[in-house]
């Protein structure tokens, strides 16, 4: 028994209620009726946030070692084709002054870091698809992919989100991409910045082999940060670009370029060069619609057609070296950061809510927890075989539970 007063297998269980149920309150509740075991709210969010702690302070010192060259990976054979997925999420914070209630509420960044391991493909020196998925080229599909990506993103949904061109066949089960399959995934998540974050991640990549492996990518959605982070911390791996942040792109600037069915082609040219790897001919069709609708006048509103037609152009300029996209299929590599996305939603599942207001500590203490339940190898359990027993949950005022 631990000075807690709980024992070891027991303590986990408060642990896994806290950090995976929606609120500390129903982790409580959760525990009563499935573990006929007693206790608050607030005694449970003592015990996750200390316990969360100890993993940061787990955590940080692997990044220390891995900054030392001291981090060892933790088995001897490398994993053959492996790709980190990163992305960033939101979360409401709160000011940490003490007094009951919500002060200072502000929207807060995560990020976050999906490190998978893949079967090794056979070796292929043609592309294994070449064609577009169906669904890329039916338009009510792609209008809702649009819709959806920007909602989930936070953005405004783009003006007049409807399909382009007649609804096509509905995409077959054949159709689409015969994607690599994961063997293990792990998960990197925190409230500190990109530069701190990537030291994160480079140390995980490294406990788990990865510089080693025979194929390596970093995929991301094209973000301002993403490509420092890669540079820096993968020189030398792959770097990919989310193929569905490219398609709402490309989409937007056909909706920019022209209006109905002749917006649909120019849609269906931009999509199936930028799937063939054909980057030069994708940023060739931008700069010739921006030439003929001309300069974008100063002032100008987002939405405006020839604004829209920039950033686009820009943001396919910045990725040029991320798209070759035959390559990372012929590799055996997703093409999609579709992995992490399902990630960020599964934090935020127990992090973000309209009442919801964090701590930056609290948070990040939540956030580890929460990361060791969602990786899919034995770290959430082994972390208390190493906890030395008899550690006490720290003292102090209860503050609000999240």
């Amino acid at each position: 028994m631990g000075a807690e007063g709980y024992s070891p297998a027991v303590l986990q269980k408060i642990e896994f209620a806290g950090g995976n149920a929606v609120s500390f309150e129903q982790a409580a509740t959760a525990l009563k009726v499935l573990a006929e075991l007693e206790i608050s709210g607030k005694h449970d969010q003592r015990l996750t946030v200390r316990l969360g702690e100890e993993r940061r302070e787990e955590r940080d010192r692997e990044v220390e070692a891995f900054c030392r060259r001291e981090l060892r990976p933790q088995h001897k054979e490398p994993p053959r084709v492996v790709a980190v997925h990163v992305d960033a999420g939101k979360a409401q914070m709160r000011a940490d002054d003490g007094t009951p209630g919500v002060r200072e509420p502000r929207w807060g960044d995560t990020k976050v870091a999906c490190l998978n391991s893949y079967t090794a493909p056979v070796p292929q020196e043609t592309d294994p698809q070449p064609e577009p998925p169906a669904a890329f080229l039916d338009p009510p599909a792609v209008a809702r992919l649009v819709a959806e990506v920007h909602q989930v993103r936070g953005q405004p949904t783009p003006p007049a989100p409807v399909p382009l061109g007649p609804p096509g066949p509905a995409p077959a089960q054949e159709d689409l991409p015969d994607r690599p399959r994961v063997l293990l995934r792990t998960a990197v998540a925190t409230t500190a910045d990109s530069e701190r974050f990537g030291y994160m991640v480079a140390a995980e990549a490294q406990r788990r082999g990865f510089y080693d492996a025979a194929v390596k990518a970093v995929l991301g959605d094209g973000g301002n940060w993403i490509g420092p982070l890669g540079a820096t911390h993968f020189p030398g791996w792959l770097q990919v670009l989310d193929f569905v942040h490219l398609l709402c792109h490309l989409y937007a600037a056909a909706q920019a370029a022209f209006g109905g069915k002749r917006a649909w082609t120019l849609y269906e040219k931009l999509l199936r060069d930028a799937w063939a790897g054909k980057v030069g001919e994708v940023l060739a069709t931008l700069e010739y619609h921006q030439r003929r609708l001309g300069p974008t006048p100063e002032g100008a509103p987002e939405d405006d057609p020839r604004r829209v037609l920039a950033r686009v152009l820009a943001y396919v300029r910045d990725n040029a070296g991320r798209m070759d996209y035959p390559l990372y299929r012929r590799l055996g590599l997703p093409v999609s950061s579709a992995a992490v996305e399902s990630l960020v939603k599964q934090f935020n599942q127990r992090v973000k809510g309209t009442e919801k207001f964090w701590t930056k500590d609290r948070l990040e203490a939540v956030l580890q927890v929460r990361a060791a339940y969602l990786s899919q190898d034995d770290r959430a359990r082994t972390f208390f075989d190493r906890r030395p027993p008899g550690r006490a949950a720290r003292a102090g005022p209860l503050p609000r539970a999240a």
